[in-house]
């Protein structure tokens, strides 16, 4: 009996780490069965992949325009400025002529594509290459999004758990007059409407299901589950250092006694942010580990400078405060640790909810977080952290937050039995869902042949 044959996917992310992960992880397991699978994007972001040894996925460079204000090293969302996000994305609509030269080179059978991409879709389109969007955030945040861009506001969006303030929501129109190649009065610049027969969407089952047949329906769309694409961590030599410096750090703390707290690689607080994080942390009875992230332009070398003058002496043997790279999985599976804080990237979510880890939810900055922390409440795997509608969270909020719902024995245990319900129905469907994924890329390509 012949062997099925090997056909050709060029996966094509947005140029942000928590787009490109999981591109990569899933060209990864499509590699794995029988395909042959290439992730493009710009030098900067490539060098971010670990390929691991026995990695078959081909990374392939795309070829960007640079300019003093937009060095190679800026062709990334990380360290970037944020008064030079537009500079980048328009600098990456530009990149058409770089992506037609790949596809005419790489002949692949399908494309699959990020978010507000609708150039690279007609590119392929007009070499005769089908191509499919990869949605990257959850269904609840497309689904509230393409119900204010089509009737107006979010006014008909049936489900109540959506109450955001108004700072929390932005007009999802507004990118329209942003970008090439848009489709005029398409939700997501048309990446719905131009994905072929079907969306993948980095889902994975109950606690969205709702919101995925509403998607299902605004967009006219079958949606296809891809799972949590959860990267396998990997270290080099330098990385153990820091490692071992927390492991042995968290051991010496009781079970389900710390809380930590990352907003992300991407999410940069502010001076007074970091103040009031910092005064709550202080008033709250938890042990804690921060990690947190300063652009280059800051010009904070430590911690130290950011925080409270004697903040770090004050809660010296209950708190570690680090400025680098740890290891989230272990971290986050260890006994110690009760709670994740976090600003809800749809990533972070993931992660949390793939290991067990009930959620304390602050989102803040991009528009996605506000939908997953009410997601995350309903879900009954977390709480939210409390503030007014245009202020920041204050303090006191977040030691009473983190007092009741990680020092209260009863609520704790609710909030961690929900989370490992959550944790083994999403790995138990894991591999079945990837199998999904391939079936449904595989009839389209050989629709195409």
């Amino acid at each position: 009996m012949a062997a099925a044959k090997e056909y050709r996917i060029l996966l094509f992310p947005w140029l942000a780490h928590g787009h490109v992960s999981p591109f990569f992880q899933l060209a990864e397991r499509l590699s794995k069965r029988n395909f042959k699978t290439y992730v493009c994007s710009t030098p900067v972001n490539l060098a971010s992949i670990r390929l691991p040894a026995d990695s078959s996925v081909q990374l392939v460079e795309l070829r960007m325009d640079s300019s003093a204000e937009l060095p190679p090293e800026l062709h990334t969302t990380r360290n970037l400025p944020p008064h030079l996000m537009l500079n980048l994305m328009q600098g990456f609509q530009a990149c058409g002529p770089s992506l037609s030269e790949i596809l005419i080179s790489l002949k692949p059978d399908l494309l699959v594509y990020d978010f507000l991409q609708p150039f690279a879709a007609k590119l392929a389109a007009a070499v005769g290459i089908p191509s499919v969007f990869f949605a990257m955030m959850g269904a609840a945040y497309f689904s509230y999004y393409h119900q204010i861009y089509t009737s107006g506001s979010a006014g008909g969006y049936p489900f109540d758990a959506m109450d955001l303030f108004e700072d929390d929501v932005y007009d999802p129109r507004m990118i329209d007059s942003l970008l090439e190649g848009v489709v005029e009065n398409e939700f997501q610049c048309g990446s719905f409407k131009l994905s072929t027969e079907i969306v993948l969407i980095k889902s994975y089952g109950n606690m969205e299901s709702k919101y995925l047949n509403h998607l299902s329906k605004l967009s006219n769309k079958r949606l296809v589950l891809t799972g949590p694409l959860m990267a396998k961590e990997s270290h080099n030599v330098a990385d153990g250092e820091i490692t071992d410096e927390i492991m042995n750090w968290l051991d010496r703390k009781t079970k389900f006694s710390t809380v930590y707290i990352n907003f992300g690689s991407e999410c940069y607080l502010s001076a007074e942010q970091i103040r009031e994080i910092a005064n709550g942390l202080e008033i709250s009875k938890a042990n804690f580990l921060w990690v947190m992230r300063f652009r280059d332009s800051d010009g904070v070398i430590s911690p130290a400078e950011a925080l409270p003058e004697g903040f770090l002496e004050r809660t010296q043997g209950r708190g570690m405060v680090l400025a680098k790279w740890v290891p989230q999985v272990r971290i986050l599976v260890h006994e110690s640790v009760a709670a994740f804080l976090s600003h809800c990237g749809w990533s972070s979510v993931t992660e949390s909810l793939y290991l067990g880890v009930p959620i304390m939810a602050m989102p803040m900055q991009l528009a996605d977080r506000a939908v997953n922390a009410a997601l995350v409440v309903e879900s009954g795997v977390g709480v939210k952290i409390e503030r007014k509608a245009g202020q920041i969270y204050g303090g006191e909020a977040i030691a009473k937050c983190i007092n009741e719902a990680i020092c209260d024995e009863a609520v704790y245990r609710k909030l961690k039995n929900r989370a490992a319900e959550l944790s083994e129905e999403i790995r138990e469907k894991e591999e079945g869902q990837i199998n999904g994924v391939v079936e449904e890329l595989r009839e389209l390509c050989v629709k195409r042949n």
